[in-house]
C-alpha cells in the first residue's frame, strides 16, 4: 500500500500550481487591471471635456442669437454678462463698424466664459449683419448716393444707356 500512496501524492503535486505560477498570474492580472482602469478614467475625462465644450458652444450660440436680434446699436455695444445654469459666468462684448454697403455692418463678437474649477474659455467671431435700424440717416443717404454713382459710372464705361423714366 505504501507504493500506491506515493503515486497519489505525486499526481496531486503535479496537478497543483507552484507559488511562482500563482505570483506570475497575479502580476499579469494586476497589470491588466491598471491598464483597463487608466483607459476607463481617460474615457470619463474625455466625455466630461466634450460635455463642457458642448455647453460652451450652446452659450456662444445663445449670445450670437441675442446679438443678431438686437435692434439698437448702442445696446449691442454695451455687451453683457450672465450666469449660466452650470454656474459659470458668461460675458460678451461686441463692436459694430459700418461697411461700404448701406445698412451692412461688421460685428466683432467676443465671448468669454469663466468657471471656478475650469480654465477661462474665449471665442471670437466676425459677423456681417444687414441692419437698417443701425444706420445713421445721413451716412445711409451718402452710401446710397455713392452706390448710385458707381453704377452710373460702370454703365457709361460699358456703353449702356440708362433708360429715361416717364
Amino acid at each position: 500500500m505504501a507504493v500506491g500512496t506515493v503515486r497519489r501524492d505525486r499526481r496531486s503535486r503535479r496537478a497543483a500550481f507552484t507559488l511562482l505560477e500563482v505570483l506570475l498570474a497575479l502580476a499579469i492580472f494586476a497589470a491588466a487591471v491598471v491598464v483597463l482602469t487608466t483607459s476607463y478614467l481617460n474615457i470619463i475625462e474625455g466625455m466630461a471635456a466634450v460635455r463642457i465644450d458642448r455647453e460652451f458652444e450652446q452659450e456662444v450660440r445663445w449670445v450670437r442669437e441675442q446679438v443678431l436680434l438686437q435692434a439698437d446699436l448702442k445696446e449691442l455695444e454695451k455687451g453683457g454678462e450672465i450666469k449660466t445654469p452650470a454656474g459659470a459666468t458668461l460675458s460678451w462684448t461686441s463692436t459694430a463698424q459700418p461697411a461700404a454697403v448701406a445698412d451692412l455692418f461688421t460685428v466683432d463678437l467676443s465671448v468669454e466664459m469663466t468657471a471656478e474649477k475650469e480654465k477661462k474659455r474665449t471665442y471670437h467671431e466676425r459677423l456681417s449683419v444687414l441692419r437698417p435700424s443701425w444706420s445713421e440717416p445721413v451716412e445711409r443717404g451718402k452710401l446710397f448716393e455713392e452706390a448710385k454713382q458707381r453704377i452710373e459710372d460702370d454703365r457709361r464705361r460699358r456703353g449702356v444707356v440708362a433708360e429715361k423714366r416717364t
